[in-house]
């Protein structure tokens, strides 16, 4: 039998799981007309987001018992939230409206605002994170020009430690 925490954060998941669905559907920001091929078969990206959060879903609810534990739920809720924290749009911003309303245990972090404050990139995963979303995040005024300076220059610092 799994433990009551992990019951709570299993069914926390799948509302948000719902919640995001509805989102998606009712603010399609041009993916409707996007297509993705998965074995043969066409998706609209919509779609394919719908797809993969019901199988998520579906993992979560019908795990085996060993796999009832609170740290492997961790990887399914981390793997599941990365659009919402990483992307930025009306779709997201309602996701986040309907989470807090829903009363969900979940919070949008600004990962790029902590890099910022702590002046340097510290791994490969804030790394690659400032990579995906610099460029995007520059565009959509988020970043002021300043800001995309002092990333890149803490992006030239990790690579250099790296090498």
């Amino acid at each position: 039998m799994a433990s009551k925490k992990y019951i709570e954060a299993r069914d926390n998941l799948v509302k948000a799981i719902d919640l995001a669905n509805q989102v998606l559907l009712e603010y399609p920001l041009g993916r409707d007309k996007m297509n993705y091929v998965y074995d043969g078969v066409s998706y609209t990206l919509i779609e394919w987001f719908i797809k993969c959060n019901n199988h998520t879903k579906e993992l979560v609810l019908n795990a085996e018992k060993k796999f009832q534990t609170l740290q492997s739920l961790k990887y399914d809720i981390e793997d599941f939230f990365i659009y919402f924290q990483e992307s930025a749009g009306p779709d997201v911003d309602e996701f986040w409206r309907r989470i807090k309303e829903a009363n969900l245990p979940y919070e949008r972090e600004n990962k790029l605002e902590k890099i910022m404050k702590r002046g340097r990139i510290r791994n490969d995963i804030e790394y690659d994170y400032v990579i995906d979303t610099i460029v995007p995040f520059q565009q959509e005024g988020i970043l002021s020009n300043d800001d995309v300076k002092k990333l890149n220059e803490m992006i030239e610092k990790f690579e250099n430690k790296r090498r």
